[in-house]
């Protein structure tokens, strides 16, 4: 009986032990997917999974983007901050799925000046989520399905601007037109090179409200996108930005 109490001294330390191990386990993980940030604020920002910043390379400024980064799948929160900021901007819950690798989509087209074959390729590529104000209400997710072609530069057009009406774009001799915010163009084909200017408008008019000039790249496809509102100043400058979905 003398021995009693040390034997329940010990079970308790093992049971302490025993949680403090269960509290280490590793947090279950979902499948991993691709997330790319397009940031039309005019801040900095950051944004964190569990407390984790996931764009931890660098932070995304206004206008810029985080390129596709491995993020879990399924339904997750994600808090914003803007960068050197400790609060939270705000959260937004994301349901992802895996990205399909499995589904590219391959075509053969003969180019009608010179008669040779080009390969085209569909897949998709990942997701894109534009952050275009202080709330979740300023945001909206897309599935990025991207086309690319052998022989020339494929590009679409996504109307980003919170603020700002319809607009056209045109660049080189391809144009989108009356695309209101939230709205996805389809790719384009456009003969690759450089300096191909790209101009907005407001839709209907043919008054430039931004213009800027980019190299395209063959079996390259290229998202354009804006921010800020036609003849606004500063900050609030109609500018165009510029993603590189693959290469």
């Amino acid at each position: 009986m003398k021995f009693r109490p040390i034997i329940i001294l010990l079970t308790v330390i093992a049971s302490i032990y025993g949680c403090s191990k269960a509290s280490d386990a590793p947090i279950a993980t979902a499948p991993a997917t691709l997330l790319n940030i397009i940031n039309t604020t005019s801040d900095t920002l950051n944004y964190y999974l569990n407390g984790t910043r996931q764009n931890s390379q660098s932070s995304i400024y206004s206008n810029g983007s985080s390129g596709y980064l491995s993020v879990q799948s399924k339904q997750q929160n994600y808090q914003f901050k803007k960068n050197g900021s400790s609060a939270v901007l705000f959260s937004l819950p994301l349901t992802l799925d895996t990205i399909h690798t499995a589904f590219v989509k391959y075509d053969t087209i003969k180019n009608a000046t010179t008669g040779a074959l080009n390969t085209s390729i569909t897949r998709i590529r990942g997701y894109s989520l534009f952050v275009n104000g202080e709330s979740p209400e300023k945001t909206f997710l897309k599935l990025d399905t991207v086309k690319v072609n052998s022989d020339s530069a494929t590009v679409r057009f996504i109307h980003s601007a919170i603020s700002a009406p319809a607009l056209d774009l045109s660049i080189g001799d391809i144009s989108f037109t009356n695309q209101t915010y939230g709205s996805v163009s389809k790719f384009k084909n456009q003969f690759p090179g450089p300096n191909k200017v790209i101009n907005v408008y407001v839709a209907g008019s043919n008054v430039v409200k931004a213009t800027q000039k980019i190299t395209l790249l063959s079996n390259t496809s290229y998202t354009l996108y804006v921010k800020g509102v036609p003849d606004g100043v500063g900050k609030a400058a109609l500018t165009v930005g510029v993603f590189v979905n693959s290469q």
